[in-house]
């Protein structure tokens, strides 16, 4: 009688109209399976509030409580522009509730519904799935796994950017896991979730990385990679099964394209891309991946060759992992910013074994060459070399020449030449853009003749910079 009492209070507490700690409750916004949403106002907090109240009662799931008690947990410890702001939290026992930022957006799924369950712009699923490895990387570089991604849990603006919200399911590396403490799995949702989540595994980020894989076979093909099994035997199946390549069903969709997705979706974690960086990366360059025979896959496999994939997952381990934080570290981008307006060849000899000696260090590492002009000529010549398209092309076969002896796989190395008028400010915002790990870039101690050494830059890049700045010296 106690216990229906307070649930009984708990139920009456939670109304439009009433006030909590200095909230004001305002509709129902959404009553979902383990919690409710109200709107609410808070004297003092200038952005819009969401009331999150988990569902407690007959027939409710434990899940709803423990998922309470994590998400305050981690959304305390996360500090990221790509999640909502916590604007205060109730007592478990007497009022449980969390009250975050109601961020702008709606759920992907609407959009995908909207579109009759897939994007017919693979452009457009392309950016918003890159957008999504950047807000995801966020997290990973503070150790949290978010282990629920799905389009529900990604609100996406006019402009594709990205939000992400919900987690109950997550897990944070420096804090006790709830959900396998109290024996419980919570392995999310059965489209999404990788084969190690259904071993009962939660510290591995590369989770992630295979439910962004799902969701971007959803977003291109209209179809669940490994369907909706309501079964343990039904998800066990991915441990082994290779899902229909998208361009069986897609024909439209490029190679590089499926090679992403299937990659990401490899049972064995250590052979889906090894951090999100990475894949971001490779979404917005797609001329550094590289195809395998993942890329012309056109029909599903044999029986044969599920047979013995099949044999082969029946010892199924999953991948050992670090910290998700470690995979940033582990596969850095470095960015080599290379002034083709110069002719320093004892620079550019020590410039290359710098750049070698990191790529050894970090085998995933992944470098962008790059370069700045001031501008392009706005009445082209007859020459070649007085054309827009033909003085860009000269400095890109420098870089090109440059990077030559560092004998790099084209999936981990590309070339950029960039307009500006401030080299500095330019690269270092290339640099905040694309989460680099470190630029490495020369100081020549010849006299220029014609141009401004970038030494002159040099003191803003440091300061300025998002990231480690080498310095190469003759």
């Amino acid at each position: 009688m106690a216990i229906n009492r307070q649930i009984e209070s708990i139920n009456e507490i939670f109304q439009e109209g009433k006030e909590i700690d200095g909230f004001l409750i305002g509709e129902e916004v959404h009553r979902g399976g383990m919690a409710v949403l109200y709107e609410a106002t808070k004297a003092g907090v200038l952005y819009p509030i969401l009331l999150k109240v988990p569902r407690v009662g007959r027939d409710q799931p434990v899940e709803s409580l423990i998922g309470f008690e994590t998400e305050l947990t981690i959304m305390k410890a996360l500090k990221s522009p790509y999640v909502p702001r916590l604007a205060g939290a109730g007592n478990m026992a007497r009022k449980p509730y969390i009250a975050m930022e109601r961020l702008e957006g709606r759920p992907l799924t609407k959009l995908l519904q909207e579109q009759g369950g897939r994007l017919e712009n693979i452009s457009q699923a392309v950016e918003i799935v890159a957008n999504i490895a950047l807000a995801v990387a966020s997290l990973h570089a503070q150790d949290v796994i978010h282990l629920d991604l799905k389009p529900e849990n990604i609100l996406i603006t006019e402009d594709n950017k990205i939000a992400l919200i919900d987690f109950g399911l997550a897990h944070h590396m420096r804090y006790p896991d709830l959900l396998v403490e109290q024996m419980r799995k919570g392995v999310g949702s059965a489209p999404y979730i990788s084969p190690e989540q259904v071993m009962g595994m939660r510290n591995d980020w590369r989770s992630d990385i295979f439910a962004i894989g799902a969701i971007l076979y959803e977003m291109l093909t209209g179809e669940f990679p490994f369907g909706t099994p309501s079964t343990i035997g039904g998800l066990r199946k991915r441990m082994w099964m290779e899902p229909l390549p998208p361009r069986a069903i897609r024909k439209e969709i490029p190679l590089w394209l499926q090679e992403v997705v299937l990659r990401c979706l490899e049972p064995l974690a250590s052979n889906r891309y090894q951090s999100l960086t990475r894949l971001r990366q490779l979404l917005r360059a797609p001329e550094g991946v590289q195809l395998t025979e993942r890329a012309e896959k056109l029909y599903p496999n044999s029986a044969w060759q599920n047979m013995k994939r099949w044999f082969r997952a029946a010892g199924y381990e999953p991948s050992p992992c670090p910290k998700p934080s470690s995979a940033q570290d582990n596969a850095p981008l470095i960015i080599a910013a290379i002034d083709t307006r110069q002719n320093d060849e004892v620079l550019r000899e020590r410039m290359q074994t710098t750049a070698k000696n990191l790529l050894l260090a970090y085998p995933e590492s992944r470098l962008i060459c790059l370069s700045t002009i001031s501008s392009t000529p706005t009445f082209e010549g007859s020459n070649e070399d007085e054309t827009a398209s033909g003085i860009v092309r000269g400095h890109l076969v420098q870089l090109m020449d440059w990077a030559k002896p560092l004998q790099m796989p084209t999936e981990r190395v590309s070339f950029h030449v960039l307009e500006a008028m401030d080299p500095a400010s330019r690269i270092v915002e290339f640099a905040e853009d694309n989460q680099a790990s470190m630029i490495l870039i020369g100081a020549s101690h010849k006299i220029p003749t014609k141009v401004t050494p970038w030494r002159t830059s040099m003191t803003k890049i440091v300061e300025e910079a998002p990231c480690s700045v080498h310095i190469v010296r003759t």
